[in-house]
């Protein structure tokens, strides 16, 4: 079995386009508080976090000292086999997991840094991109078009839920 290492030992990921909401952080700390860990991370050769960034942030914060370092070359799937947990507990292990993903964001400037010089194209499509990114998400909304800086003075603005008009002059 392998020996625990220190937490501290691993460095956080600088490329990490993944970032934790205060919800979704405090979220992992309590679960960790509530459940222990419950799910491995990937680290590289230099201790470097390559999949967990927000597990090893949330178990830091959570008192965990440790860490326990199975080296692998990807051929086989690492298990964490959790024992004495209720079917409560249980329940709110899965569900904690899978939420604080939910509730994190996309670092976009890192996104499309990495867009720019890393093939992301299995993870993510141009739609994909575009949404996250922020590119589309006016060209995209019925009715819109694009037009040039003089005409901001003559827009007539209607609201898509009601239909109240303005022109969006001070004192109209």
């Amino acid at each position: 079995m392998a020996e625990p290492k220190s937490i501290q030992n691993l460095v956080p990921d600088p490329q990490n386009a993944r970032k934790r909401t205060d919800r979704s952080a405090n979220l992992i700390e309590e679960s960790l508080k509530r459940y222990g860990a419950g799910r491995s991370i990937v680290i590289d050769e230099n201790n470097r976090i390559l999949a967990g960034n927000g597990t090893v942030e949330g178990a830091k914060a959570a008192g965990i000292e440790n860490v326990r370092v199975v080296e692998t070359d990807g051929s086989e799937i690492i298990a964490i086999k959790r024992k004495g947990l209720t079917e409560e507990q249980k329940i709110g292990l899965a569900l904690a997991d899978n939420r604080t993903s939910d509730l994190s964001d996309w670092d976009r400037e890192m996104l499309h840094n990495l867009s720019e010089t890393h093939d992301i194209s299995p993870w993510f499509d141009e739609e994909d991109l575009e949404n996250l990114l922020g590119d589309s998400e006016m060209k995209d909304y019925a009715g819109s078009q694009e037009q040039a800086e003089e005409d901001f003075d003559n827009f007539t603005n209607i609201c898509p839920r009601c239909g109240f008009e303005w022109d969006g002059k001070k004192g109209s």
